[in-house]
C-alpha cells in the first residue's frame, strides 16, 4: 500500500469534560436548525467547529457529502466580519450562493462573469456589512483592482474549498491556488480553514505549508470516509466491447440516476453512442465541449431529463445530486483520491448505491500515457528545445504536432506541450497557447486615455485590461483573448472590434490575435540546455509520486480483501470489521473457499498460462501468451521459437476465452502487466511465482490428456448439462451429437448480444465464426460471442433446439422467418452464468 496512506491521525479539539457544550457550539447548533433545517451535526462537524471557535487554523479532510461547507458557513453567520471563500469554479460558487441566499444567508460572489461596476457594487456591500460570505475564484487574487477594493474590508476568516488543488501532489493541481499564501498575508493573515474531500498525509502537509500556516497552530481533522451505503465492486471487462455489453445490461437492471466516468473525451462520446439504444436520454460531459453544451448536459442530469451522464473527471465539482444510485468507472482513475471523490457522488441521500469499476489490464497503458504526457524525460525536453532553435523562426508559429515532427526524440503532442510549458517556466521561452492572445500598446497613462474612450464596450475592455495590468505606466500588454472577454463581460468578437476601434482612433496600438499556438524564444542565441533552470530532481520525484498513486489504485483493484477497508486505511481511518457488502465480502460470505481462485476454477487454462510465463525465454504480452498456450501457428510466434515453450498447445480453448482467464489472473494477483520493454508484457507476482514453481511438465500433459478425454466423452454420451435437457439423440455417420454447458452458455450470450434477432441457422453460424458475406457491416464480428464456440454448426443447432425444448429460448417472428429470443428462465440462467465467472466445460 502507498506510504501516503498511513501515519496521519485526525487531530481535533475535544468537547469539554463532563459533556458540556461551549456557548459557540450551542449557538451554531441553533443556527444549524433555524437556517439550514438540520437537527444535529454530522460526525466530525462539531469537532471541526470547535477548532474554528478557538481561533485555530484548520485543515478538514472529509469526503464529498459529509457537510464540510457548514464548517465555514455557520461561523460566518455569527458576526464579526466577512468570511472569504476561495472556490475553483464559477458554476460551483454560483450554486452555493444561490442556495445560501434561498436560506436567508447574506452571501455573494465576485468573479470574471461580472462587469466591473457590478463587482464594485458587491465589494461596497461587503464593506458596509451587507454580506457575511464572499465567494471568489483563486484568479481574483492576482487582480489588482479587486485587491485594492478589498483593502477597506475587515476579513474575519479565510476558507479555501477544494484545498487539494493547491498541492502539486494532489490530483487536481491548480497553479492559481499557489498565490493564496501571498493573498492571505495581504488580507492580514486571518484564521484559515482549508477543506478537501481527498488528501493523503503528504498532500495534507503540502496544503498547510503552501498556505503559510504554522503546523503547531493548525488542527487537522480527518473523518467520515466510511460510507456504508456504497457497495464497491470490480468487474473484469476484457475490452471496450465487453464494457459496453456490461453497461447495456447494467442500465437495464438498475434504476435511478447514474454517472459513468471514462478516461478520455472520446470514450464518453462512444459510451453515449453505444448505449443510446438502451438509454436514449444519456448525455456526455467533457472539457472539450462548448460551455453552453456542458451547462445543458449538467442541467439535464441534475433536472432528471437525462438519467445517466457519461463524463470525464471534469464532471463533478459542485455536483450535489442526492439521489445518484450508481457510479461506474469505465476506465480506472490514476489515484485512490480521485476514485473516492468520484464515487462519493453516489448515495448522498444515505440509500444503498452501487460503485462498479470495470477492469481491463489494457487501461494501465492509458494511465501511463497520462503520466508520460505530464512528465516527459530530460532528453525529450532537450529535443524540443533543440527543435525550437533549429527552425530559425522567432516566434515559432507551429502546432505541437509540427514541433514533434522536428524532434530527434519520439514525442506525442501532449509531451511537446508540457515541454514548452516547462521551458516557459524556466524563463527561456514565452508560450502562447490554448487560446488566441492579443497585444495592446499604449503611449499615454490610462487616466488620460480613459477620457477619450467612446462606447460601453471599449470602456469594459480597457477596464478589464486594467484589472490585470497597471496601465498608468505606458507599454505593451499581452493577454488571452478569451480571458479578456470574460473579464470585460463581452464576447470575443466584441473585444476585437473594440480594440480595432481604439487602434483606428489612434488611442492604442492593437496586434490581432494569432489563432494557433506559438513559442517566442527569449534570447538571441541558444542557451546551453544544461543551463536551463529546470529542477530535474523535483520533476522525477513528482513523476514517481504519480506512479505511486497509480500503483495504490491498482492495488485497490487487485486487493484480496475488503475493498472499503482498503480505502479507509488509505485515508488513515480504521475499520472495525469487514464491510460485508463489497464484492470480496459477498463472495466470502457465500463461501469463497468453495468457489476458489481462478486456479481452482479453471486450472486447465490458468496453470498452462503460469507455466508459459515462467518458462518463457523473454517476456510476452497477453495476446501472445494466449497464442502460445492454444498452439497458434502464427509465423512470428514460430520464428521466435515460442512453440518450444512447455505450455505450447496445452489449452483447447478459444484465444478470447484464454485472454479472459488471464484478466482474472491479473485481477486476483497471480500476474501483473508491465510496460518497461515498450509494450505491455506479463510477469509473475509473488503468489503467481509460488504457484508456477509447483507446475511440472507431467502435470501439464495430464491436464491436456484430461481435456482430450472429456471432449471424447462429450461426443459419445448424450446428457443434459447445467439444467439443459438432453436432446433427442440423432445419429450422424455413427456419432451422437449432444450439447454441453459451454455451448449452451455461449448460445444465451449470443442471443442477448446480437443487435437484431437471428434464426437458428444464422445463430449457429455466428457462434462458430462464419465468414459469410451477410455479417459484413453488421458489427456482429466484433461481439464477444462471435466465434466463441469450438464445435460444428450442426452441433450448435442441436443445442439450440434442446434449449427451446427446455424453455430457455423462445421462437418469435413470422412463420417464414422465425427468430430466437430469451425467455425469463433463459435470462435468469444467463445472469447465473455471468455471476459465476468464466464458464467451464
Amino acid at each position: 500500500m502507498d506510504s501516503e496512506g498511513s501515519g496521519t491521525e485526525a487531530r481535533s479539539s475535544c468537547v469539554p469534560a463532563g459533556g458540556s457544550v461551549s456557548p459557540d457550539i450551542a449557538r451554531a447548533k441553533l443556527l444549524l436548525s433555524d437556517r439550514f433545517g438540520y437537527d444535529g451535526f454530522l460526525p466530525g462537524q462539531e469537532q471541526a467547529l470547535d477548532s474554528v471557535f478557538s481561533g485555530r487554523n484548520l485543515l478538514v479532510v472529509m469526503p464529498t457529502g459529509s457537510g464540510k461547507s457548514l464548517i465555514y458557513q455557520l461561523p460566518s453567520l455569527m458576526g464579526g466580519g466577512l468570511t472569504i471563500v476561495v472556490s475553483p469554479l464559477i458554476s460551483l460558487m454560483k450554486d452555493q450562493v444561490d442556495e445560501l441566499q434561498r436560506l436567508g444567508v447574506r452571501a455573494t460572489a465576485v468573479n470574471s462573469s461580472l462587469g466591473r461596476d457590478e463587482q464594485r457594487a458587491r465589494m461596497d456591500g461587503c464593506a458596509s456589512g451587507a454580506f457575511e460570505i464572499l465567494y471568489i475564484a483563486p484568479e481574483r487574487c492576482r487582480d489588482a483592482a479587486f485587491l485594492s477594493m478589498l483593502e477597506r474590508i475587515e476579513v474575519l476568516r479565510l476558507a479555501v474549498d477544494e484545498a487539494h488543488c493547491i498541492s502539486e501532489w494532489g490530483h487536481d493541481f491548480r497553479p492559481d491556488y499557489r498565490r493564496l499564501k501571498q493573498f492571505r498575508e495581504q488580507i492580514g493573515s486571518p484564521p484559515t480553514s482549508a477543506l478537501t474531500a481527498t488528501a493523503t498525509a503528504i498532500v495534507q502537509q503540502d496544503i498547510i505549508e503552501s498556505l503559510g500556516l504554522e503546523r503547531d497552530d493548525t488542527d487537522v481533522h480527518v473523518h467520515g470516509f466510511d460510507r456504508p451505503n456504497l457497495v464497491l465492486s470490480v468487474v473484469v471487462a476484457l475490452n471496450d466491447e465487453k464494457k459496453l455489453d456490461f453497461l447495456a445490461r447494467f442500465l437495464k437492471q438498475n434504476e435511478g440516476a447514474g454517472i459513468i466516468y471514462a478516461g478520455t473525451r472520446k470514450n464518453t462520446e462512444e459510451i453515449v453512442a453505444g448505449l443510446r439504444h438502451v438509454e436514449p436520454s444519456m448525455v456526455a460531459y467533457h472539457a472539450g465541449m462548448e460551455p453552453e453544451q456542458r451547462s445543458a448536459a449538467q442541467e439535464a442530469f441534475m433536472g432528471g431529463t437525462a438519467r445517466v451522464v457519461a463524463a470525464t473527471s471534469a464532471f463533478g465539482m459542485g455536483i450535489d445530486k442526492r439521489d445518484v444510485r450508481f457510479v461506474v468507472h469505465y476506465n480506472y482513475p490514476g489515484s485512490v483520491e480521485q476514485y473516492y471523490q468520484e464515487i462519493g457522488r453516489a448515495g448522498r441521500d444515505g440509500l444503498e448505491s452501487g460503485c462498479v469499476l470495470l477492469y481491463s489490464s489494457a487501461d494501465h497503458g492509458l494511465r501511463e500515457f497520462f503520466i508520460d504526457i505530464s512528465y516527459p524525460s530530460r532528453r525529450q525536453v532537450e529535443s524540443v528545445w533543440n527543435a525550437l532553435w533549429d527552425t530559425g523562426q522567432n516566434p515559432v508559429l507551429m502546432t505541437h504536432k509540427e514541433i514533434a515532427a522536428l524532434c530527434d526524440e519520439r514525442l506525442s503532442e501532449g509531451q511537446v506541450g508540457t515541454a514548452v510549458r516547462m521551458l516557459d517556466r524556466a524563463g527561456v521561452v514565452s508560450a502562447f497557447e490554448g487560446e488566441p492572445r492579443v497585444a495592446v500598446t499604449t503611449e499615454r497613462p490610462y487616466s488620460e486615455i480613459r477620457q477619450l474612450i467612446r462606447g460601453p464596450q471599449q470602456v469594459a475592455v480597457l477596464e478589464a485590461l486594467a484589472s490585470s495590468f497597471d496601465l498608468e505606466e505606458p507599454g505593451r500588454f499581452e493577454v488571452g483573448l478569451n480571458r479578456l472577454a470574460s473579464d470585460a463581460g463581452v464576447a470575443a468578437d466584441q473585444v476585437r472590434r473594440a480594440l480595432a476601434a481604439l487602434r483606428d482612433r489612434g488611442i492604442a496600438r492593437y496586434e490581432a490575435p494569432f489563432r494557433g499556438r506559438g513559442v517566442e524564444k527569449l534570447s538571441e542565441r541558444p542557451v546551453d540546455f544544461d543551463n536551463v533552470r529546470i529542477d530535474w530532481k523535483r520533476h522525477e520525484m513528482k513523476r514517481g509520486r504519480e506512479e505511486q498513486k497509480l500503483l495504490a489504485m491498482e492495488q485497490y483493484i487487485n486487493h484480496p480483501g475488503c475493498r472499503r477497508g482498503y480505502i479507509l486505511r488509505y485515508f488513515s481511518e480504521k475499520q472495525a470489521s469487514p464491510c460485508g457488502t463489497c464484492d470480496y465480502c459477498r463472495k466470502a460470505g457465500a463461501g469463497r473457499q468453495a468457489s476458489g481462485s481462478i486456479l481452482d476454477r479453471e486450472p486447465r487454462v490458468a496453470l498452462p498460462v503460469l507455466a508459459c510465463v515462467r518458462f518463457g525465454r523473454f517476456p510476452i504480452g497477453k495476446n501472445r501468451t494466449a497464442d502460445v498456450v492454444t498452439g497458434s501457428k502464427n509465423r512470428q510466434l514460430l520464428d521466435w521459437k515460442l512453440d518450444r515453450n512447455p505450455a505450447y498447445g496445452m489449452v483447447d480453448r478459444k484465444q478470447a476465452y484464454v485472454r479472459e482467464v488471464i484478466e482474472h489472473m491479473i485481477l486476483e494477483g497471480y500476474l501483473e502487466p508491465s510496460g518497461e520493454s515498450g509494450f505491455p508484457v506479463l510477469g509473475l507476482t509473488g503468489p503467481g511465482r509460488e504457484a508456477a514453481m509447483t507446475i511440472t511438465r507431467q502435470q501439464l500433459e495430464e491436464l491436456a490428456e484430461s481435456e482430450r478425454r472429456k471432449a471424447a466423452d462429450a461426443k459419445a454420451t448424450p446428457r443434459g448439462v447445467q439444467g439443459y435437457p438432453a436432446p433427442r439423440a440423432r445419429k450422424d455417420s455413427g456419432a451422437v451429437v449432444t450439447p454441453d454447458a459451454v455451448v449452451a452458455a455461449r448460445v444465451l450470450e449470443c442471443v442477448d448480444e446480437v443487435p437484431f434477432p437471428l434464426g437458428v441457422t444464422k445463430m449457429s453460424a455466428v457462434l462458430t465464426g462464419t465468414r459469410a458475406a451477410w455479417i459484413s457491416g453488421t458489427g456482429i464480428s466484433e461481439l464477444g460471442a462471435y466465434g466463441s464456440v469450438n464445435a460444428t454448426q450442426e452441433r450448435v443447432r442441436d443445442v439450440v433446439r434442446s434449449m427451446t425444448d427446455g424453455h430457455f429460448l423462445a421462437v418469435s417472428g413470422s412463420l417464414e422467418r422465425p427468430t430466437l429470443c430469451l425467455t425469463d428462465e433463459g435470462r435468469k440462467e444467463l445472469e447465473r452464468n455471468r455471476e459465476g465467472g468464466p464458464a467451464t466445460g
